[in-house]
């Protein structure tokens, strides 16, 4: 069979149908006959500038180029322009910024075709472009029961925990709100948040709890839902959309170290630290604290990494070594041996150690080997352990400040005797009924101090919540909580 077509003297877009013609006709077995409304001569002519332009630009890659993974990546990564630009049409600028957040996730490392970076290029201008409008009509952070969504790993290896979390919200808003409805996501069953965000977009929740992992929590942190969230982790930089509700927070208890040393105003110290992200991220927070705040007193933080050994780290703080080295020069000199007590240094006030347990209870025994007892030691803990773990470590610490969880303290007062894992369903359950409560007192109040099972929890000026650690005393198997 044969397929007929006439052109046009439209010479750019006959071309386009010839091609069109001959892809379409090699797939049915079609032969195609072609009637054109002028020479050939004459089309050659039109056609070759427009070759000869394509080739110079690189516009047009040949397809044998590119393998079939790369071809059908660019397809996906033309799906999503495809997306955004429909969504500048509709002014959806929250759904422009998302979809090429996740454009340059998908495209990172791939060498775009230069109509593909054109395309960008204007997104991003009409981003910028309305900046301003957006930061103007942006919404507040309050809480509405109209349409309100849960998004927790319900299944997985994180389902006990977003289980137990759910639970806890649907009781706490049942008794507050009886006709409310809590719909649930399962974050587990999505390849990526950006998944879940397509999802969640058409729901149009008027208020989101979740996610529970770090990972999604920051994810979907820069989607932009236009919804007011809070998450159970902590965040680098918030949208003014999302708050933070953790009652283990390591920004919280890094406000309450440093409230101790300006209250005991402390000029010289000397913070531990291992090589964890969690030591460093702990270390760069307490850094910043002294940054940011002028302060009428100098204060001097030296930081000592553990290279192999506690010993060796706290022998170059007190600068031992120092005091051994004179003494070697002085038996040398006088040719005989002499008695020798070593001198550490006599300026140090404070030892912070931002340690896991196992080293950081070998510190202050170190500092008595000295004759430095008498300079307090304070460890903040850079990984938490068991409740098992850290209840049968107690007779071995030495005159160590702590600055514990309320909720984590409690669970070793009372001794318990579940897997880590375990233990954290009871914290996960009352995490999700203290969090309906405290939103739905942050719609009705600018300040609040509240008394919850995890510890008191207070609203600061920015309307952020924080559960505030206390300090507790470990002392040959004594663990007392500490007055401020």
């Amino acid at each position: 069979m044969m397929a007929f077509i006439q052109f046009s003297k439209t010479v750019s877009t006959s071309w386009c149908l010839v091609k069109l013609l001959i892809k379409t006709c090699g797939r049915t077995g079609l032969l195609p006959v072609a009637i054109f409304a002028y020479s050939l001569p004459a089309l050659s002519v039109d056609f070759q500038p427009e070759l000869e332009s394509k080739n110079q630009v690189g516009l047009e890659q040949p397809e044998s180029s590119l393998s079939l993974d790369q071809q059908i990546k660019l397809i996906d990564l033309e799906i999503l322009l495809l997306k955004a630009e429909l969504a500048q049409k509709n002014a959806q600028k929250d759904q422009v910024r998302a979809y090429l957040s996740e454009f340059r996730v998908q495209g990172a490392g791939i060498e775009l075709p230069l109509n593909l970076q054109n395309r960008m290029a204007a997104l991003k201008l009409y981003l910028n472009q309305s900046v301003q409008a957006h930061e103007e009509t942006a919404q507040v952070f309050v809480f509405k029961p109209d349409r309100i969504l849960a998004v927790l790993p319900m299944s997985g290896p994180y389902a006990q925990a977003g289980q137990k979390v759910y639970e806890g919200l649907k009781s706490s808003l049942k008794s507050i709100y009886p006709d409310s409805n809590l719909e649930v996501l399962d974050s587990n069953i999505y390849d990526s948040m950006f998944e879940a965000w397509e999802w969640i977009r058409l729901y149009q929740p008027t208020f989101i709890f979740g996610p529970l992992i770090k990972e999604n929590v920051e994810a979907l942190n820069h989607l932009e839902l236009n919804a007011p969230m809070l998450v159970f982790n902590e965040l680098e930089n918030p949208s003014p959309l999302v708050k933070s509700f953790v009652p283990l927070s390591n920004r919280d208890a890094v406000d309450k170290l440093v409230s101790l040393v300006k209250k005991a105003h402390y000029q010289r110290i000397i913070v531990l630290t291992d090589d964890s992200d969690n030591s460093q991220a702990l270390m760069n927070d307490f850094k910043s604290h002294w940054s940011e705040q002028s302060l009428v007193y100098p204060v001097d933080i030296q930081e000592q990494p553990i290279v192999s050994n506690v010993d060796q780290a706290l022998e170059k703080s007190v600068n031992s070594i120092k005091s051994i080295s004179r003494k070697a020069w002085l038996q040398r000199t006088i040719r005989s041996p002499i008695q020798f007590t070593e001198r550490p240094r006599q300026d140090l006030e404070l030892v912070v150690s931002f340690l896991p347990y196992r080293l950081a209870m070998q510190i202050s025994p170190i500092l008595e080997y000295y004759q430095l007892s008498s300079v307090p030691h304070i460890w903040l803990p850079s990984k938490r352990p068991s409740v098992d773990e850290f209840t049968s470590s107690l007779p071995f610490w030495q005159a160590t400040s702590a600055i514990l969880p309320v909720s984590y303290a409690r669970s070793v007062k009372q001794n318990k005797e579940n897997a880590d894992s375990n233990k954290h369903v009871g914290i996960f359950y009352a995490l999700g009924e203290v969090a309906a409560k405290a939103v739905i007192e942050t719609t009705r109040q600018h300040s609040m101090v509240m008394n919850t099972q995890l510890g008191q929890l207070t609203l600061d000026e920015s309307q952020n919540l924080h559960f505030y650690p206390d300090i507790y005393w470990l002392d040959t198997g004594v663990f007392e909580k500490l007055t401020d």
